[in-house]
């Protein structure tokens, strides 16, 4: 029997002084290495991008690991794309799930847009680009979307009269969010 040594990687995140390390701040942004900017009590946070967080030091040691914990898993996750083979069939995660043709035409959009907002005139235009008033069918249309999704680990989350986000899910479960309204994500 052969001892066999398993290596996990997991991405890595950059810790930076603010404002410091601005400079390199951008060039790790350019690279999509995630960071978390120190700050001392009387600098003031920038904005943030959705692969960074700060804190101020000194800090407590399981606080700023619980942050790099955290920003480590997002970048993870935000390298396994759901991707949709045939216009109906769903991979993501290891899991695979069938979907109609307009489950399919719904979600090709929101994979090229993934993590992004994709607003409803987009998806009205890429479902029916010759219908003046498809209000009611996208929206049900997402609704039923959102629940064959939930078992492969992705959400669509609303975004009150702008349109819908896709996402993974926040819950380690995929199934976590399957009967979830818009209001609970």
């Amino acid at each position: 029997m052969h001892d066999t040594e398993l290596t996990v990687t997991t991405p890595r995140v950059e810790l930076l002084r603010w404002p410091e390390d601005a400079a390199r701040r951008d060039e790790l942004a350019a690279m999509g290495v995630p960071r978390l900017l120190l700050l001392r009590d009387d600098v003031l946070p920038p904005a943030l991008a959705d692969d960074e967080d700060w804190m101020f030091v000194p800090a407590d040691e399981r606080d700023m690991w619980a942050r790099l914990q955290r920003l480590a898993r997002r970048s993870a996750a935000r390298d396994r794309l759901p991707a949709l083979s045939d216009g109906v069939v769903l991979h993501h995660a290891g899991r695979t799930v069938i979907l109609s043709e307009g489950e399919g035409a719904l979600l090709r959009p929101l994979i090229d847009h993934f993590g992004y907002l994709v607003t409803w005139d987009d998806l009205r235009h890429a479902l029916w680009p010759d219908d003046p008033d498809p209000d009611r069918r996208v929206t049900s249309r997402v609704s039923r979307l959102r629940g064959r999704l939930a078992p492969v680990g992705l959400e669509i989350h609303s975004v009150r009269t702008r349109g819908v986000v896709l996402d993974h899910s926040l819950d380690s479960s995929p199934a976590g969010t399957a009967g979830a309204t818009p209001e609970e994500l």
